[in-house]
């Protein structure tokens, strides 16, 4: 749920009054080490803020202490230094240059609604076992070069401090890919997202705001897994999802 639908049955003023003092709180906690200090001067000036960390390790050594264990982690310093070369290729990183990093597992996301122009806020989940009620991986709505909507599944979510002293916040995920499927009863603007295995990696400067996917039921001798958009949830993500698609009411 929201900052936004939780504080809905507020005045407006102290509405915003609450949020001012979260995300000032949240900053001001958001400190990773004593070497990561200066990051969240930066950061704060962003549109996202990581919660709930786990460890704060080197890639290799985080690769080798969870990667046996977990998919997400295998392999994660090659891979790592693969995306961040193409992302960033004035960084100039060796084999042997130590990328320090912390995992987190909850994000906060500002953004401005498309539908009144007020600012809103999502809180979104990576979490294996969530207070102890099985796993939660929410879902993000992100800016692509491809046409149409943009969705990928949270695996998890990376502060990476590269030896130049830059930082990076990233996210692992497995993307959408959007797919022909449709139901049987179809509707206006139904949007259907077939769910990819392999994990990639999404810079968190992408993200736009948390996305809602509802399990759909595919043909019944397919083992992928489909899902579809749940574009009705606010005016925000109908507005943007209609823009997206080119879509016009019958």
């Amino acid at each position: 749920m929201s900052w936004r639908q939780r504080t809905s049955a507020q005045s407006p003023d102290r509405t915003r009054l609450l949020i001012d003092d979260f995300f000032r709180r949240a900053s001001q906690t958001a400190e990773l080490s004593d070497a990561s200090s200066d990051t969240d001067a930066t950061n704060q000036e962003a549109d996202w803020i990581f919660g709930s960390p786990l460890q704060y390790s080197d890639s290799r050594s985080y690769e080798d202490l969870h990667g046996g264990n977990n998919p997400i982690y295998r392999a994660l310093d090659p891979r790592l230094r693969e995306f961040l070369h193409s992302q960033f290729p004035d960084e100039y990183l060796t084999y042997e240059d130590t990328i320090m990093i912390e995992v987190f597992q909850c994000v906060y996301i500002a953004y401005q609604s498309k539908d009144d122009w007020t600012n809103a806020e999502d809180i979104l989940r990576c979490n294996s076992n969530w207070y102890n009620s099985g796993p939660r991986y929410d879902c993000v709505l992100f800016n692509s070069d491809q046409p149409g909507v943009a969705c990928a599944r949270l695996r998890s979510l990376v502060r990476c401090q590269l030896p130049s002293g830059r930082v990076v916040d990233l996210a692992v995920v497995q993307n959408m890919k959007p797919n022909k499927l449709r139901p049987k009863t179809s509707w206006d603007g139904c949007v259907v997202f077939e769910e990819e295995v392999d994990l990639t990696f999404l810079l968190m400067d992408f993200v736009i705001r948390g996305a809602l996917l509802a399990h759909a039921q595919g043909p019944s001798n397919s083992r992928r897994n489909f899902h579809y958009l749940v574009d009705v949830v606010d005016g925000d993500m109908f507005l943007r999802v209609l823009n997206a698609i080119g879509h016009v009411c019958n």
